[in-house]
């Protein structure tokens, strides 16, 4: 192996993981209906959201383009399967308003619950 072959593999792992210890993580997600998540008001459309986990909770950011439309704390569970896809699951209170309570992350079993 090479000194060159070498250091582009050790530049290679370290940029990984920068990305991995990072801990935030993004997606996006098409919010069906319009709903209260943790006190801030989301209409219906796609957002990129992005959440990073600060034990025990985890911070959420929703936004539309550049603009950030709510920050969110939350709280990340395991549930026993995986989801196929992103999924944002809401509750429909008394006066027929909805509210989000939680988001799937696709391809994983963990979900972001809200209080």
């Amino acid at each position: 192996m090479t000194y060159r072959t070498y250091l582009r593999g050790l530049i290679s792992s370290a940029a990984v993981l920068l990305i991995v210890s990072a801990g935030a993580l993004a997606s996006t997600y098409n919010v069906p209906y319009s709903g209260k998540m943790g006190g801030a008001r989301i209409e219906a459309g796609r957002y990129n959201i992005t959440w990073e986990h600060h034990s025990p909770g985890v911070m959420v950011t929703v936004s539309k383009g550049k603009n950030v439309v709510a920050t969110v704390q939350g709280k990340l569970e395991e549930r026993s399967s995986r989801f196929e896809r992103n999924m944002v699951v809401y509750s429909t209170n008394a006066d027929g308003s909805q509210t989000i309570n939680e988001i799937r992350v696709g391809g994983t079993n963990q979900a972001i619950v809200f209080e």
